[in-house]
This record gives structure tokens, C-alpha cells and sequence, in this order.
């Protein structure tokens, strides 16, 4: 099976753009081998999965290309990762916004 792009970068599949870039920024800062030091092979492996997600879903025909090889998202699910990707980039982004 594929890897799941949208849940290594914590967004769910309808995230925008904007989402994704600053999802992106987020993890690669938190999971950079310069900057976590306690495992940096598990560090290196985790960037290098970031930098293929972010490759893919930022580029409008890549990423179109990809969600036309998932399967549909189950309801229940579709849920639950909307309310927790507006975890703490959605919580940044309304503050960036004013509201």
C-alpha cells in the first residue's frame, strides 16, 4: 500500500494549500535530524518522508494525480481528522487571520 501523504503531514485530504505548506514547515522544524538530535537516522527517515509528502501535495497536478489513486474516505473518519487538523495549524492560521 501507498503511503499516506495527508497523514504524514497531519491534514486532512481537502486541506488547503496554505494548510499544507505551514503542516509542512510545522513538522520539518519539529522533526529537522539538525534539531532532534536523540535519534537522528529515525529524524533523517521521518524528513525525507515530509519532504516526498510536501513534493507531492504542493504541486497541483502531483497531488491530483495522487488522490485519484486513494480510496474513498470513510465518512466517519472524513469527521475526525477535519476536527483535528484544525488542531493547532488551524488554531495559527485563524489567529494569522484576525479571527
Amino acid at each position: 500500500m501507498a503511503r499516506d501523504y495527508y497523514h504524514i503531514l497531519q491534514v486532512s485530504r481537502d486541506a488547503d494549500p496554505e494548510v499544507i505548506e505551514k503542516a509542512y514547515k510545522v513538522l520539518a522544524r519539529r522533526y529537522h535530524p539538525d534539531t532532534n538530535t536523540a535519534d537522528p537516522d529515525k529524524a533523517h527517515k521521518r524528513m525525507l518522508a515530509l519532504n516526498e509528502a510536501y513534493a507531492t501535495l504542493r504541486d497541483p497536478r502531483a497531488r491530483a494525480a495522487y488522490d485519484a489513486t486513494l480510496p474513498p474516505e470513510p465518512e466517519a473518519r472524513r469527521g475526525w481528522d477535519v476536527f483535528w487538523d484544525r488542531g493547532l495549524v488551524g488554531l495559527y492560521l485563524d489567529w494569522r487571520r484576525g479571527g
